[in-house]
């Protein structure tokens, strides 16, 4: 079966992701965010799986690709406030920056994360690259590395790692979105932006092998960078305080 393909962007994610989660060692994983279910199915088809996704379209494309795995569920809806059972790591990719207030968000998070569990978060970097696409997209803000540190540890969680990512080929692809976001505007309600914001640069799933061949070397020429200040976004680890 083949494998639901990533962005660009995702794909110089993917393996620091991977990378975190091979040392977490989960057995089962809760992703905030699922969108249209490319990692969902990475995820599902190596840990017991469960995904929440909001946004309607979004959803059914996620069910049908783990219904295809036949491994995995997903949700259509946010984390309930109370869970109804603990995981060993919640990842949330690309997630964070769209929610208001983003330290009662990671607070809510850890309740479905068992005690010294794991969460995984990706969120674009440096506010002052703030432009046309993060508007386009719903985003709140960008982070520094220490703001992102600081919310982190404000909602119980003790921080072990934050890289980079993203350099030098994650600055081309955020001038090509801003260039063809240029004219988005906020007329359109955030949550709105947040919803589409998931489908938007999504490759074709006959794109996607190429997408991910293309990509490889530009993962690996971005690995000395991962503890400078040199990329487009942060992938960040923690753990729960018990």
């Amino acid at each position: 079966m083949p494998t639901p393909p990533l962005s660009l962007s995702a794909s110089l994610r993917l393996p620091i992701i991977m990378k975190h989660l091979r040392r977490v060692q989960p057995k089962s994983v809760v992703e905030v965010g699922c969108g249209l279910g490319a990692m969902a199915h990475r995820l599902a088809s190596r840990f017991d799986y469960r995904g929440y996704e909001p946004d309607r379209t979004s959803f059914e494309v996620s069910a049908g690709r783990l219904a295809d795995l036949g491994r995995g569920e997903v949700v259509n809806d946010v984390p309930p406030l109370i869970p109804d059972r603990r995981f060993d790591a919640l990842c949330a990719f690309e997630v964070l920056e769209h929610i208001e207030d983003d330290e009662k968000a990671l607070r809510a998070w850890t309740s479905w994360v068992r005690p010294q569990g794991a969460l995984i978060l990706s969120v674009p970097a440096h506010p002052e690259r703030f432009g046309p696409c993060d508007v386009a997209v719903g985003h709140c803000r960008r982070y520094t590395r220490d703001d992102l540190a600081s919310v982190m540890s404000a909602a119980g969680i003790r921080v072990t790692e934050i890289e980079t990512w993203g350099m030098p080929a994650g600055y081309v692809l955020e001038l090509v979105r801003n260039s063809m976001t240029r004219t988005a505007t906020t007329e359109q309600p955030a949550p709105d932006r947040t919803a589409r914001s998931g489908r938007l640069y999504q490759p074709s799933r006959r794109l996607g092998r190429v997408t991910e061949v293309v990509m490889w070397p530009f993962a690996q020429i971005q690995k000395p960078f991962a503890q400078t200040g040199h990329g487009i976004g942060f992938v960040a680890v923690g753990r729960v305080n018990p």
